[in-house]
């Protein structure tokens, strides 16, 4: 009955991944011999969901070949969106269109600064048939002021061991319970991201700080930051400066 029960569930996600669809069939085959479903599920989904976790969104893109903002206008009419790569290999740059409803709801979850560190695959369509998979780091995101809609978009070319300079948002937790901000204390943003130099495989999505113990007039220095493995703050900062107080 368990085992009906879990391929039901299965047969309900058609938008699973592929590395997690796979697992839940590696292990109703197993359970099938060892009589252990739920141990296999737990261990099969726990390592697929952390593989799918790390694989970068991919976005749907085909090469174009008119520049200027009368081929824009035609491409947005036709429910395409402009975007380009810079710095490919040789230090070409590529045109693109994407699909701009697809790229509107990746924009609106990400949100204008985590699209800036934020790496994509891009599976480039070639015009002969099949494609091609070029890894690229979101740039900027240029949308109309009366609408919203994504005007264009850029991306600059991001292989793993590649060093980029991204702004990484801070994001804060524990707020709820901070006893300066219960004191009546307002969040004092001196920095709303960190400049960072960091490897294409390890650019931090943010850095998430923990301000529960924070009382009023607290601050908290670049030096409160944990880095990961692969990235390091410019070298140009004054790290001596806060980037968050608790003032009254």
């Amino acid at each position: 009955m368990l085992r009906q029960g879990v391929a039901r569930v299965a047969s309900s996600m058609p938008a699973m991944s592929s590395s997690l669809s796979a697992a839940l069939s590696s292990s109703l085959a197993e359970c099938s011999t060892s009589g252990r479903l739920l141990p296999a599920l737990a261990a099969r989904f726990s390592a697929a969901a952390a593989a799918s976790a790390a694989e970068p969104p991919m976005l749907v893109a085909e090469p174009r070949g008119d520049a200027g903002s009368i081929a824009a206008t035609r491409l947005r009419r036709g429910g395409r969106t402009p975007g380009i790569v810079f710095s490919g290999p040789g230090g070409e740059q590529q045109l693109l269109a994407l699909d701009s409803k697809e790229l509107g709801r990746l924009v609106t979850k990400l949100g204008r600064t985590a699209w800036a560190c934020s790496v994509f695959n891009l599976e480039i369509q070639r015009p002969e048939g099949g494609s091609d998979t070029v890894r690229a780091l979101g740039r900027q995101v240029h949308m109309a002021a009366d609408t919203d809609a994504v005007e264009n978009v850029t991306f600059i070319y991001c292989p793993p061991d590649r060093q980029v300079r991204v702004d990484v948002p801070l994001k804060i937790i524990g707020d709820d319970i901070s006893p300066g901000i219960k004191a009546g204390g307002r969040l004092n943003w001196i920095r709303r991201t960190i400049p960072c130099t960091a490897r294409g495989d390890a650019i931090p999505s943010d850095f998430t700080i923990d301000i529960s113990k924070m009382g009023l007039n607290d601050k908290l220095y670049f030096t409160d930051l944990s880095i990961p493995v692969g990235a390091a703050l410019n070298t140009k900062l004054d790290t001596s400066l806060p980037i968050l107080k608790v003032a009254k």
